[in-house]
């Protein structure tokens, strides 16, 4: 590569450090094309490497894997970077374009490289697994591959030991097993690297599951408001949007905001915080049960009925019906919830067909049974 090229590197990489993550993008994929044409396939690699992390923190994920897919062919230059790849590949499959039977082929293949890899890659690949398992429902076997991810940390681990600990916290929580999700942020706290944005991300994402878990809506939305300012740091869309969810869901069982379907309530002004970008699959199913929530939240207030924390559900709905609003009012807001729970199971199918389960659709169910619920008691 010519002197200018390298000069070129250097600002694709100081385009990354400044959070100018298009910029160093569009940039590192010319020169990895540029890099590939004239035999460079070492500095190539590299390059495209760049490229993919600067594409992703930039909210451009299908570029992402686009690059990825494109370097599969390619030579790399350490054993640990094929598997780096690979890694990628498979979680932003997962994520974005998810096939059981290709997703599993490339879990195989992911552990066929860590056998020959540094101590402690294994590790890396129980807790692309685990998230893999949690996708499919399957919570228990999920569990079992974070604890094994966690036994098998060793010097090659690229994932972060707060990460792992995050992970159990929120599939024991699934699982119904507070006090072991519990046990899991003191494990945060013990071993996780501190001086990791993700650390504090992760940290607070654990004390807000656990506080909604509760029903401590105060502690949720100062938690996931932690949780979603450390996120932007680093521009983690998905953390932000997980932090949004946890910070509308306070705004619900919250009765002092009042009427949730009212601006006034401050719901719409957490939701417009959302970043732009391609949405994963499971985001996509989050953010659409969320807004079916919401829908149910503003059927329970016109009735009169108090506050449900609608997805741990840890406390069933008081059915009442002392009507706040005028009755078509009501039926009003109940076609619209209706009209969430047909667009939230639509995308539960599709979902629970790709990875071949059914939960999705069950999380529907439950919320059209309590609105069924509801509706029963208005005559």
């Amino acid at each position: 590569m010519e002197p200018k090229a390298y000069i070129l590197v250097d600002h694709a990489s100081d385009a990354y450090r400044q959070g100018r993550f298009a910029e160093a993008g569009v940039l590192a994929g010319q020169l990895c094309n540029d890099a590939k044409q004239s035999g460079h396939d070492g500095m190539a690699f590299q390059l495209g490497l760049l490229e993919v992390q600067s594409l992703l923190r930039a909210g451009k994920p299908l570029g992402a894997l686009n690059r990825l897919l494109t370097m599969e062919s390619w030579e790399a230059p350490y054993h640990e970077s094929i598997f780096d790849m690979r890694k990628q590949t498979f979680d932003l499959l997962r994520l974005y374009n998810p096939v059981m039977t290709q997703l599993e082929s490339r879990l195989g293949e992911l552990e066929s490289l860590a056998s020959s890899a540094l101590d402690g890659v294994v590790a890396d690949v129980r807790f692309y697994e685990s998230m893999f398992l949690e996708d499919q429902g399957k919570n228990e076997k999920a569990l079992n591959a974070i604890e094994l991810a966690w036994s098998e940390r060793g010097v090659a681990t690229m994932n972060h030991a707060h990460s792992t600990a995050a992970s159990g916290c929120l599939v024991n929580l699934r699982l119904n097993r507070r006090p072991q999700a519990e046990e899991w942020v003191k494990i945060i706290e013990r071993d996780g690297e501190i001086e990791c944005l993700g650390y504090r991300a992760d940290l607070a994402d654990c004390q807000a599951e656990l506080a909604l878990f509760d029903g401590r809506y105060e502690d949720v939305f100062h938690y996931a408001q932690q949780q979603r300012r450390v996120a932007m740091e680093y521009t983690d869309m998905i953390r932000v949007h997980e932090a949004i969810e946890k910070q509308v869901r306070a705004r619900l069982l919250d009765e002092t905001n009042g009427d949730p379907g009212d601006r006034t309530s401050g719901v719409v002004d957490v939701l417009k915080q959302a970043l732009p970008g391609k949405r994963s699959v499971q985001l996509q199913f989050r953010l659409s049960l969320l807004m079916l929530d919401i829908r149910l939240s503003a059927v329970r207030w016109a009735v009169g009925m108090q506050p449900a924390e609608d997805l741990w559900y840890q406390l069933p709905q008081v059915v009442a019906s002392e009507l706040r609003v005028a009755k078509d009012e009501v039926i009003r807001r109940i076609e619209k919830t209706k009209v969430a729970l047909q667009r939230t199971d639509k995308i539960a199918r599709q979902q629970d067909q790709a990875f071949g389960c059914d939960w999705r659709q069950e999380k529907v169910n439950q919320r059209r049974e309590r609105l069924q619920e509801i509706v029963s008691h208005l005559d």
